[in-house]
C-alpha cells in the first residue's frame, strides 16, 4: 500500500478508513486554515487559462528541473489544498457506500480551460466540503447540489461508461475527504500533469492501488482498450494484433477492463508487481 494507506488506512486503503469521514476533523485547525485557503483562491485560481508550461519539458538540467518541481508543489500547496488518488469503479462505489451526505459540484480544471463545467462531475463525500463548504456556496459558480447515495452510484457508473477516471481526493494536510473527480485527459489538470510531466508529479496524483494485467491469449486486438486509456500505457501491435499494455505506466483505473469483452484484463493488487509496487 501507498504511504497515504500506512498513515491514515489503520490496515485499510486510505480512501476505505471511515475515519477519514468523519465531522471530528473539522475540529483540527490546518484542515480548517486548509479549506479557508483552498475556498478563498479556487475562484480567482479557476479562471485562469493554465496551459501547461513548455518550457518545463525542454529542461534538460536536473538541477533546473528539480527546482521547477519543488516550485510546483508549493504552488499546487498554496492554492489547491488537496492531494489525490486513481481509484476504480468498485472502489469508488464503497466510497459512496461509506458517505454520509453525498454532493455533486461542476469541476473547476472544466472551467479553467474553458470547457463546459455544466455537467457536475465532482462527487463530494467528505465533511470538508459538505459541511464546511456550506460556508462558500457559489465558489465555482453552479453551487452544491445534494444527491442520494443511490443517485451517486448511478452518476458514478454513467461517468465511469463514458470513461471517465475516477481520482479521490484528501485535503492537503491531513486525510480529510473530499471527494471523487470524475473526468479525462486533457480536462483533468491532475490527469494531464500525469501525462505529461510524468511519476514526479505523484505528490499531487496518485496512481491506484491497482495495475493491470492483460492475457494475450484471450486478447481478440479489436482496440477498445486502447481508446480507453487515459494515461497512454496501452498500444496495439498490428504485427502480434494485439493490445499491448505497459504496466509502468498504468495507473489502475480499470476503464479498459470494463470495454473488453474477451474478459482479457483484469486488476491486481500493486504490490503483486514487484516491478511496479512502488511506482506510485
Amino acid at each position: 500500500m501507498c504511504e497515504w494507506c500506512q498513515k491514515h488506512g489503520d490496515g485499510k486503503k486510505w480512501y476505505l478508513n471511515i475515519k477519514n469521514y468523519s465531522k471530528d476533523l473539522l475540529k483540527d485547525e490546518a484542515v480548517v486554515q486548509a479549506a479557508n485557503t483552498y475556498f478563498q483562491n479556487v475562484e480567482p485560481f479557476a479562471g485562469m487559462s493554465v496551459p501547461m508550461n513548455p518550457e518545463l519539458l525542454k529542461l534538460k538540467s536536473d538541477e533546473e528541473f528539480s527546482q521547477a518541481v519543488d516550485a510546483t508543489k508549493q504552488a499546487i500547496s498554496t492554492y489547491l489544498l488537496q492531494k489525490g488518488q486513481v481509484i476504480p469503479i468498485e472502489d469508488a462505489i464503497k466510497v459512496i457506500e461509506l458517505s454520509g451526505p453525498v454532493a455533486q459540484v461542476s469541476c473547476v480544471c472544466r472551467r479553467m480551460l474553458r470547457a463546459s463545467f455544466d455537467e457536475k462531475t465532482c462527487i463530494m463525500t467528505g465533511p470538508v466540503y459538505l459541511e464546511y463548504a456550506k460556508e462558500w456556496p457559489d465558489h465555482i459558480r453552479n453551487g452544491i447540489n445534494y444527491i442520494s447515495k443511490e443517485e451517486a452510484i448511478e452518476k458514478i457508473e454513467e461517468f465511469n461508461e463514458k470513461g471517465y477516471v475516477h481520482n479521490v481526493f484528501r485535503d492537503y494536510h491531513s486525510p480529510a475527504m473530499f471527494g471523487i473527480c470524475n473526468c479525462e485527459f486533457p480536462t483533468c489538470n491532475a490527469i494531464r500533469s500525469r501525462r505529461y510531466y510524468g511519476d514526479w508529479l505523484n505528490f499531487f496524483l496518485k496512481k491506484s492501488e491497482y495495475v493491470v494485467m492483460h492475457d494475450r491469449d484471450k486478447c481478440t486486438g479489436c482496440g477498445d482498450c486502447v481508446m480507453r486509456c487515459q494515461f497512454s500505457a496501452i498500444t496495439y501491435s498490428p504485427y502480434l494484433e494485439k493490445a499491448i499494455f505497459d504496466m509502468k505506466k498504468c495507473a489502475g483505473c480499470g476503464l479498459c477492463r470494463d470495454v473488453c469483452e474477451q474478459k482479457a484484463i483484469k486488476l491486481i493488487s500493486r504490490e503483486d508487481v514487484p516491478a511496479v509496487r512502488r511506482l506510485w
